[in-house]
């Protein structure tokens, strides 16, 4: 798309910067999985997953704005402009079956995208896999911290989630750059409790782990109302970030839990 500029010129207008990273296209891709980040990180907490998995699965990292290649731009605080930014492009990226893999704030980025995709008529997600957060119509078990001033607000997001790593805490240059996004998605987090229970088409996979204190096993729970179609609840070893250590194997359960939607669908063509 072009525009006339003052003197007369056409110009081309800039596309949107990229809200995903993907490596070397997989010619044999047959499913796509769209990863979103927790809080404050962005595309990177996946890039591990790109080299791990089956050929048949491209796996889509979530870049949102304010890190990483997109620090310039600032960082969104509220889930109704995050998802009017993105919808768009993914868009154009449902051509194959898809699913989300979402972690914390992710998983709500995650489910609310789903229901606004189809909303709009896009194809539903053949399967959501929400990790380590309830559903945003339970409130949530602690109070706002998005408030707080920079060194409380680092502390109580550590001491809840063990979320920044210590190099950076150390080094205040970086902490400074990182903030903005982290305080962005906390403040949508807190914006958007109590939101109205969406019932998707897509069957739900809720994931945590066992000795997650902030997130147990009866708030994840609560996912299984935003579905009409299967639910599942599987429970890894670990914490909040219990995905760190038992990476392979969460990777694992998605693709056999995808390569098993993947025989549905085929028997429904076939049928």
């Amino acid at each position: 798309m072009s525009i006339q500029n003052m003197s007369g010129q056409r110009t081309e207008t800039p596309r949107p910067a990229s809200w995903f990273f993907k490596p070397a296209p997989k010619p044999n891709a047959s499913v796509r999985l769209f990863c979103f980040p927790c809080a404050g990180y962005g595309a990177a907490m996946y890039r591990s997953w790109q080299t791990q998995g089956p050929d048949w699965l491209e796996v889509i990292a979530v870049q949102p704005p304010g890190r990483a290649n997109r620090l310039r731009e600032a960082p969104l605080d509220n889930f109704d402009e995050l998802i009017a930014s993105i919808l768009p492009q993914i868009s154009e990226l449902t051509d194959l079956p898809y699913a989300f893999f979402g972690h914390s704030m992710g998983a709500v980025f995650a489910a609310e995208l789903a229901s606004a995709m189809v909303q709009s008529g896009l194809p539903a997600p053949v399967h959501l896999f929400l990790s380590a957060r309830q559903p945003p119509n339970l409130p949530s078990p602690v109070g706002p911290l998005s408030h707080l001033e920079d060194d409380a607000f680092v502390q109580e997001v550590n001491q809840r989630y063990g979320a920044i790593p210590r190099e950076i805490i150390e080094a205040p240059e970086v902490l400074e750059l990182l903030l903005p996004a982290l305080r962005a998605d906390i403040r949508a987090l807190e914006r958007i409790q109590n939101r109205q229970v969406r019932t998707l088409p897509s069957s739900i996979t809720a994931l945590g782990g066992t000795n997650d204190r902030l997130v147990p096993q009866p708030l994840l729970e609560g996912w299984e109302s935003w579905t009409d179609q299967a639910f599942e609840l599987r429970m890894f070893n670990g914490g909040h970030f219990y995905l760190d250590d038992q990476r392979a194997a969460l990777i694992l359960h998605i693709s056999k839990t995808l390569e098993a939607k993947s025989r549905e669908g085929r028997k429904r063509t076939d049928a």
